[in-house]
């Protein structure tokens, strides 16, 4: 009991004191490809490294692992800000309509030759080419079919109570409907159970009872299709009796009545005319456009396009330069107890200044601490500037510089530890062997195994 106590006690420390951060990234997840060339990696940087001796206080492994984690997070950070192709982009676009009265846009795809990655939201990821623009103008959206019936009053009943069915043919599928008017029904009381029916049903109509204000009520009955698809005709549905026992309530409630048929969208688009059987359609493979209204008699076409998506830039960054002042922040906390993390905090501060005038056009400055600061008013002013690439391309190349800096750390944390050499290997005769890498870099597989 006593020993299992201690064990507890053990392993809790160390968890506490050792474990990895935890991360729910996906880049925290590895193919066997990648695990193998990092094996690869680490034995070929100890190839021909001394041996040497490490401390092993607990403040020196602290450190180690530490420095390892932290890399590893800077990387996940990076990362998350890069395509596909392994360049940074921070500048991201996003589609846009210059009147989303009417219509919006998503930018959902690519066209011809040109290359682009989307997100889920339509924000554009990268691209390579120009992204076309059109101008879109609205005569008429894609409408649904509409039946109403008869008004009638809504207190009184204007057919004999008894067995009514009426069929509803809805996009070439038969539906009977059968109800019963009671003596002590209204005229309302009826409308109003067979809207219910309609609704229940789910064949794709909604049903309601509508009033003229004069004690009258009628039964309008909606179809959810809108538009006139391939093949098919105006009629969304039909209202017909069944010429049985049951007939005559359709007549009475005047329910076949089309008060208006469904109709397409039309629509131009960079001067050419087009039309869509629903109000949301791809247009041209590049975007997703949803319209909301009718173009006014006199105005222009409004333009669908891209533009800098300034609240994703201004996140990115921000996540970006967070990551970066936080590995400074921790390995200079260990500037005292550990000499060769001056180092480390030096080279990433090199890499900064190296980018500094770039990134400055950007509202990005060296604090005296080494960390990074952001004139965000500036920064969302800069993403918008037409002159901004040579700042977008200065933040790039230290966002890649900086990945590189933190696989090198995460590959071989012990080249920033105090240890003292013990052995030089002989030049030119070194050989790979597998316990090396588990001995010095080895200890990054805590995350992974």
């Amino acid at each position: 009991m006593a020993n299992s106590l201690i064990l507890n006690t053990i392993y809790n420390q160390y968890l506490t004191t050792y474990a990895p951060n935890k991360s729910d990234t996906r880049f925290d997840t590895h193919k066997r490809s990648e695990l193998k060339g990092i094996t690869n990696s680490m034995a070929r940087v100890n190839k021909d490294a001394p041996l040497y001796k490490i401390d092993s206080t607990p403040d020196a492994r602290k450190y180690i692992i530490g420095m390892k984690e932290e890399s590893r997070m800077l990387q996940n950070t990076i990362s998350s800000v890069m395509g596909n192709a392994g360049t940074v982009e921070l500048d991201g676009k996003i589609a846009y309509s210059s009147n989303e009265n009417i219509a919006t846009a998503k930018y959902v795809g690519s066209q011809d030759n040109t290359q682009y990655e989307s997100a889920d939201d339509g924000q554009i990821l990268r691209s390579e080419g120009e992204i076309p623009t059109y101008e879109v103008e609205v005569q008429s959206m894609a409408t649904s079919q509409v039946n109403i019936g008869d008004f009638l009053n809504k207190e009184t009943l204007d057919i004999a109570p008894g067995d009514y069915s009426f069929d509803l043919n809805v996009g070439g599928q038969g539906y009977e409907f059968q109800y019963t008017i009671r003596p002590d029904d209204t005229n309302y009381e009826v409308q109003s159970r067979l809207s219910r029916l309609i609704n229940n049903s789910n064949i794709h109509l909604s049903s309601s009872v509508i009033e003229d204000g004069e004690g009258n009520s009628s039964l309008k009955i909606e179809s959810a299709q809108v538009g006139i698809h391939f093949g098919e005709s105006s009629r969304a549905f039909e209202i017909t009796d069944n010429g049985g026992p049951g007939s005559g309530s359709v007549e009475y409630l005047g329910i076949d009545y089309v008060a208006r048929e469904a109709s397409n969208a039309h629509f131009t688009v960079n001067g050419v005319e087009a039309e869509s059987a629903s109000n949301t359609f791809i247009l041209e493979k590049n975007y997703e456009i949803t319209l909301n209204g009718v173009t006014a008699e006199g105005d222009g076409p409004i333009t669908i396009g891209v533009k800098p998506n300034t609240e994703a830039a201004v996140e990115n960054i921000n996540n970006l330069i967070g990551g970066y002042n936080r590995f400074v922040k921790t390995m200079s906390e260990y500037r005292d107890k550990q000499t060769r993390s001056n180092g480390l905090v030096q080279e990433t501060g090199s890499i900064a200044k190296l980018y500094a005038e770039g990134m400055g056009r950007m509202g990005i400055s060296i604090a005296q601490d080494g960390t990074l600061e952001v004139d965000e008013e500036k920064l969302r002013n800069s993403i918008v500037d037409e002159d901004s690439e040579l700042g977008m391309t200065s933040l790039r190349d230290f966002s890649g510089a900086m990945l590189r800096k933190a696989k090198q750390v995460s590959l071989n944390p012990v080249s920033y530890v105090d240890k003292t050499v013990v052995e030089y290997k002989n030049p030119g005769k070194t050989f790979l062997s597998p316990y090396v890498a588990s001995a010095y870099a080895g200890m990054m597989f805590n995350s992974y195994c």
